[in-house]
């Protein structure tokens, strides 16, 4: 099963990500895409790597020698690779947070990989998207496993804490059975 988090970019997916995971004691797999900030503006992207909170320099806005990058940000080389690599064995005992497919994992790029192998393997993953690349996201979803759409408005919603939460929570006990 997979849980999808839709919603505005900026809208605060992250934020309420890291405080249910930190908040309520969950332990999972993955990565959340933490904004590097300076003086109110983003200089970059930190992968904020799970379980154990390694923070792992992952962009910057300002350019940089690299084969790899978008409108906004330049990725630091091999990032992609050893981040890959890292996951190329999934945990069957913990549920895997995927923050964030964005617009290289729909082209096939960056942790695509990793996505790859969460679908083939049916592993129980949150995977967080961007409202404008929801479709994109869903359509590969579509026939490779069940899932669930959860649009977040509400950066405090205790509706969206819980289905996160329970999600997680259930996912991490049906690994324990």
């Amino acid at each position: 099963m997979i849980l999808v988090l839709s919603g505005e970019k900026g809208a605060g997916k992250t934020t309420l990500l890291q405080k249910v995971i930190s908040g309520k004691g969950i332990t999972a797999q993955g990565f959340l895409s933490l904004k590097d900030m300076d003086q109110g503006v983003i200089t970059g992207i930190s992968l904020l790597v799970l379980p154990g909170n390694e923070l792992v320099p992952m962009a910057v806005t300002t350019p940089i020698k690299t084969e790899v990058y978008t409108k906004r940000f330049y990725f630091n080389p091999g990032v992609f690779d050893r981040m890959n690599a890292r996951f190329r064995t999934i945990r069957p005992d913990l549920p895997f947070v995927f923050d964030e497919f964005g617009i290289l994992e729909r082209d096939g790029g960056g942790h695509y990989p990793v996505f790859r192998a969460l679908l083939e393997s049916s592993h129980p993953a949150l995977i967080v998207v961007r409202r404008e690349l929801t479709d994109d996201l869903v359509s590969r979803l579509d026939g490779a496993c069940p899932y669930r759409v959860v649009e977040f408005t509400d950066r405090d919603s205790p509706g969206t804490m819980g289905i996160i939460a329970g999600f997680l929570r259930d996912a991490t006990d049906r690994r324990h059975l």
